[in-house]
């Protein structure tokens, strides 16, 4: 993985990591906040022999107290020196227990050994850590071997006596939320990559490039909704982000006309609730502002949404001309100034799949042709019934939506196999609930700011010219105005 993908990765995956992370500090926090603080204390035995006059004898007795130091350092933890510390203290540890909180080290190249013990107690911890290392030093003399006056061949001396510790050792708070830290970003930066090579999702591009060479002709952003309906952005909120999306597919959908035919486009997506309703009426609206004549159909016989989308009357419409009730021009009904109008799926039938591949549909769709620049038909989804498969042979182009949220890659290779038995011509994909960048569309804000500077200004003029000057330009707030 080269690390521009990694790098995409940890971004798609980041709430993985931080929860992976938040996880590891806060559990390390509990623990160290929970744990019982223990302190430790350390008291330092000097160990020296006691024979010999001549330099020889001395280091050679040096080089034998070296060697049996590590010795002595292991006595400190046995039951002949904590048994007789328990019996002083009158306490009802046991020698297991106290051996517990005992260490021992041996500083190099030195006959010192360092007794340490640990106790919650720190008054505690200065005694029992002067008390084991006065009677290792007893007990070391007692089982050294002795002069031939009866003197002791070792004495021990205590060097250094405890002294009582003004902070815990343990737990080390700084050092286990440091630790976590690190684990956690290990483990959440491994469960991000693990995740991201099972997610199946198609969510950009690239993972349709992994399905099918089709290209992507827009990636859309979700729309605000607007009463509890899909929200029509391009005239709703013709300077946002979402409203330029479709703008973009406007112009990639100009370019897959075929010369010479007018386009009827059946827009449809694998699975429902992918947003292909919301694409096909916001597509239509965005050719329409461009100066064509676009019909909009709503083909889906099933779950209709034009109507209701752009609050329109579904008495009659695309099933009556179907069944030779009314006439297509008496059913189509205007919206908008620019020329848009829309066909409502009128009584839903018991039989779509049959009466979308009637011979009836196909002259619908030719006489829709020869009166306007752009047909645009609004079809059932794929793998849930075959509408859309029998209406893709009447039709020039098929536009497949996919949620990038949703949609799976084995979905996606399904629907797309249906089209192709059936010969469709796809002309490409969208993915829609892909989130943009504010900046993506960096004139937006200031095409809406400049709309509202000239609203203001149309109504100062109306009101007498109020807060104009004289160059006809609005007079911000705290100008000066001359």
């Amino acid at each position: 993985m080269s690390v521009g993908a990694f790098v995409a990765v940890i971004r798609r995956r980041w709430t993985w990591v931080t929860a992976a992370v938040l996880f590891a500090v806060v559990v390390a926090g509990i623990g160290s906040a929970a744990a019982t603080r223990s302190y430790s204390a350390t008291a330092s035995v000097f160990f020296s022999l006691q024979f010999g006059n001549s330099a020889n004898e001395l280091a050679q007795g040096s080089n034998y107290t070296q060697q049996a130091v590590t010795s002595y350092a292991l006595l400190a933890r046995t039951p002949t020196v904590l048994q007789p510390v328990i019996d002083a203290q009158g306490s009802d540890t046991s020698v297991r227990a106290l051996a517990g909180q005992v260490s021992t080290s041996v500083v190099p190249d030195t006959v010192v050994v360092d007794v340490t013990v640990s106790d919650p107690s720190p008054a505690r911890a200065v005694e029992l850590a002067d008390a084991v290392a006065e009677q290792l030093g007893t007990t070391v003399e007692e089982l050294a071997p002795a002069t031939q006056d009866g003197k002791p061949t070792v004495e021990a001396t205590t060097v250094a006596p405890a002294v009582e510790p003004r902070s815990p050792d343990s737990p080390r708070t700084a050092l286990n939320l440091a630790a976590a830290l690190v684990a956690g970003l290990f483990v959440g930066v491994l469960a991000a990559l693990a995740r991201d090579a099972t997610d199946t999702r198609v969510r950009s591009p690239e993972d349709v490039s992994t399905v099918t060479p089709l290209p992507v002709l827009a990636s859309l952003d979700a729309g605000p909704a607007v009463d509890g309906r899909r929200s029509l952005v391009v005239s709703a909120a013709p300077y946002s982000i979402e409203a330029e999306g479709y703008r973009a597919l406007r112009t990639a959908v100009q370019f897959v006309v075929e010369p010479g035919r007018t386009l009827s486009l059946q827009i449809t997506s694998a699975r429902p609730g992918e947003g292909k309703s919301t694409v096909a009426a916001n597509l239509a609206i965005a050719l329409a502002e461009a100066g064509l004549t676009v019909a909009l159909v709503d083909a889906d016989l099933r779950r209709p949404s034009v109507a209701d989308t752009f609050g329109l009357e579904h008495g009659a419409g695309l099933t009556s001309v179907l069944i030779g009730q009314a006439d297509v021009e008496d059913v189509l009904q205007p919206w908008g100034p620019s020329g848009l109008r829309l066909l409502t799926t009128g009584p839903l039938p018991p039989n779509p799949s049959e009466l979308l591949a009637a011979p009836a549909m196909t002259d619908l769709v030719a006489t829709l042709e020869r009166t306007h620049d752009v047909v645009i038909f609004d079809t059932a989804p794929l793998l849930a019934v075959t509408d859309a498969v029998v209406l893709s042979r009447a039709v020039s182009g098929t536009l497949l939506v996919g949620d990038s949220t949703k949609l799976r890659r084995k979905e996606l290779r399904a629907g797309l196999s249906l089209l192709e038995r059936a010969g469709a011509r796809v002309v490409g994909m969208v993915l829609s609930h892909v989130r943009q960048r504010a900046d993506v569309y960096g004139y937006a804000s200031s095409m809406e700011a400049d709309q509202e500077t000239a609203a203001l200004a149309l109504t100062a003029v109306r009101r007498g010219g109020a807060g104009v000057n004289g160059a006809g330009r609005t007079a911000r707030p705290g100008a000066d105005v001359r």
